[in-house]
């Protein structure tokens, strides 16, 4: 995944976000089932530089969608997309699909955000076999 990031050509540098909360992690607070207060620590933060010139970072997140709390982490990025989204060049959550394919949902599209939501599957990572994924560029 990151080896795709650094061919891009607009590419700049790539940070792995602490997997544990601690002051030098992105953190994104989101409720449990229960409604304790958690958050996500997104794996990758990449920056890039954008069309102007100018510098962005961007939200790459790969998906476990067999983890218990994979629903809500999911749920969690898709909120903090929808408020916060304008701030980052993309924010994206990849998997595999069911064809061992790398996928990504663009999280900066309502309706991915919106599937997410909705979704009443079993399990969440059945989004990634959906028409919302796409291949990972």
């Amino acid at each position: 995944m990151i080896e795709r990031e650094v061919e891009r050509p607009t590419f700049i540098a790539w940070y792995r976000n602490p997997s544990r909360a601690s002051p030098a992690a992105l953190r994104i607070a989101y409720r449990t089932d229960a409604g304790d207060w958690t958050s996500l620590q997104p794996d990758f933060v990449v920056v890039s530089r954008r069309s102007d010139g100018s510098l962005g970072a961007s939200i790459i997140d790969p998906h476990s969608g067999h983890l218990a709390d994979a629903r809500a982490k999911l749920n969690a990025l898709a909120d903090y997309a929808e408020e916060h989204g304008d701030e980052y060049v993309r924010i994206e959550s990849l998997s595999t699909n069911r064809d061992d394919e790398l996928v990504v949902l663009d999280l900066h599209e309502s309706g991915v955000r919106n599937a997410i939501r909705s979704f009443a599957g079993g399990q969440i990572s059945a989004i990634y076999d959906s028409d919302f994924a796409r291949p990972h560029s």
